[in-house]
């Protein structure tokens, strides 16, 4: 009995051994393993320029390693300051500035919104320079063509300083005007935020075929003006308003105008 017990233990012990070298565990990845493999969100971004340079590190400094051309995708994978850590379709991995990254679409079409370039910074004490267009809707100049340029400063996020200088157009005049206006915002921290325009400037006729002078060559004017602004995201702000118009020689001159625009901060 005792032998056919061995011979048995003999028989069994390879058929053992092989079993435990097939049905091995698998290694299984740990939490923190898996929550480094999902510790960022992935961003898959287009370049639209012809060609973005990459470094080694996240400063000019450090040499270009290689460069992704135009309409490449690269993978966001880190950030620094004005840096952001990209791997490119070959797996390379390497360092892009946040101004050259910013001229890239996302998977939808749209322009990037980087969180260094963002609704934050536009409210931050920042330069400001916009074009705008529209239209005399009332007065003696409705119908007359607007188009105004302006540069201002961001005091605080609800206060803004700007001056203005605009042409007009008409098939019965034209001239220019320019000028200065405060802007208050108090709801700035909305993404669509109401605005309130006070100033004043001066409106220069250079052309009146008629014989009846609509407005003095030279008048000077005060405004009021409502509107509002939205971010549209990275630095471009979208401003429409409406403007009551008070000229100085003669309140029966009275205008009124409406005009939509785009300002850049920076």
């Amino acid at each position: 009995m005792k032998k056919k017990i061995l011979w048995l233990l003999a028989t069994a012990m390879p058929a053992l051994s092989l079993a435990a070298e097939e049905v091995q565990p698998e290694p299984v990845s740990t939490v923190d393993e898996q929550q480094h493999e999902v510790s960022y969100h992935v961003l898959m971004l287009e370049v639209i320029d012809p060609y973005a340079d990459v470094h080694s590190g996240p400063a000019m400094g450090y040499p270009v390693l290689n460069v992704i051309e135009q309409g490449e995708t690269v993978e966001v994978l880190t950030r620094r300051p004005d840096w952001y850590e990209v791997r490119d379709q070959r797996g390379r991995r390497g360092w892009i500035s946040a101004k050259q990254l910013s001229r890239t679409l996302q998977s939808t079409g749209e322009p990037v919104d980087l969180p260094s370039v963002g609704y934050g910074d536009y409210l931050k004490n920042s330069w400001q320079l916009g074009f705008s267009a529209g239209q005399f809707s009332g007065g003696e100049l409705k119908g007359a063509d607007l188009f105004t340029v302006a540069a201002g400063y961001r005091l605080f996020s609800w206060l803004s300083a700007e001056a203005e200088w605009g042409q007009l157009y008409s098939a019965d005049i034209k001239g220019s005007m320019y000028g200065a206006n405060i802007l208050l915002e108090p709801m700035s921290h909305w993404r669509l935020s109401p605005v309130l325009v006070l100033g004043g400037g001066n409106m220069d006729l250079q052309e009146q075929p008629k014989l009846t002078p609509l407005l003095a060559d030279q008048s000077t004017f005060f405004n009021v003006g409502l509107g509002a602004n939205y971010y549209m995201g990275r630095n471009f702000v979208i401003r429409g308003e409406y403007r009551w118009y008070s000229m100085s020689e003669d309140k029966a001159l009275d205008i009124e105008s409406w005009k939509i625009g785009f300002n850049a901060f920076f």
